[in-house]
């Protein structure tokens, strides 16, 4: 996903003001109050995170790893299909109500890139641009996979032991047309949306009021590292 930065859009032409965009969250949310994310507004990677009662105590960004490897596609060897790829680990550990809850996480893309045209071809064999492992006071994984259906979308799987809930991108603006590309996640358990997590501009989060303390917990892992995710097709393309 790209990040964004602070977006102004146009309220009404009559009025000629701007306001900040913002990710529309789900209606199932609308009354809960979003929790702002605490960090600095020109951070770094490793610059702690918090929201709420939840906060990073170490974030490792590791170094990106970008490959490109050339095949010639003529006899004469001037024609060739570039073939490219990138990958970037990053753990968190996050002080949460249930104790320490540590992320190992690991975003991947592969491109194929001939002349003026190319082809996310990590999409097309399946290969998760995002893969995190939970382990601590929460056990579990999430998987995030781009949607070859609907451009510019992600969605995925998230386990903790017999809790099971999906993750889908988010590009809906409120009031107004969004700027592209995805601006959040929400969380959801069966129909129901339990969690959204706004990564554009500072980032904001929101949790269903009923969800039990171990599933905040759980949620706020999740956020964090959706927080710090950035698209690795992203880092290909500025190869």
């Amino acid at each position: 996903m790209s990040r964004l930065a602070c977006i102004c859009f146009a309220v009404l032409p009559l009025i000629g003001g701007c306001q900040l965009a913002r990710m529309q969250v789900s209606p199932a949310l609308a009354g809960v109050q979003p929790l702002a994310v605490d960090r600095a507004y020109w951070h770094k990677p490793e610059d702690p995170l918090s929201f709420g009662t939840w906060r990073t105590t170490h974030i490792d960004y590791g170094w990106g790893r970008y490959r490109s490897s050339n095949t010639s596609v003529t006899a004469t060897g001037n024609t060739t299909v570039d073939f490219q790829s990138f990958k970037r680990p990053y753990g968190i550990e996050l002080q949460a109500g249930s104790g320490v809850i540590s992320a190992q996480c690991l975003t991947r893309a592969k491109r194929v890139a001939y002349k003026d045209w190319s082809l996310d071809h990590g999409a097309l064999q399946g290969i998760p641009p995002l893969h995190c492992s939970y382990s601590g006071a929460a056990a579990g994984e999430m998987e995030l996979l781009e949607m070859p259906t609907v451009a510019g979308s992600e969605a995925g799987n998230i386990e903790f032991g017999a809790t099971r809930w999906h993750v889908q991108s988010v590009d809906r603006i409120e009031g107004g047309r969004g700027p592209g590309g995805i601006v959040g996640y929400e969380i959801r358990r069966g129909s129901e949306v339990i969690a959204a997590v706004e990564t554009m501009n500072r980032g904001r989060v929101w949790m269903a009021p009923a969800l039990a303390p171990a599933d905040q917990d759980r949620v706020a892992i999740v956020a964090m590292a959706l927080l710090l995710y950035e698209s690795p097709q992203a880092e290909l393309e500025r190869n």
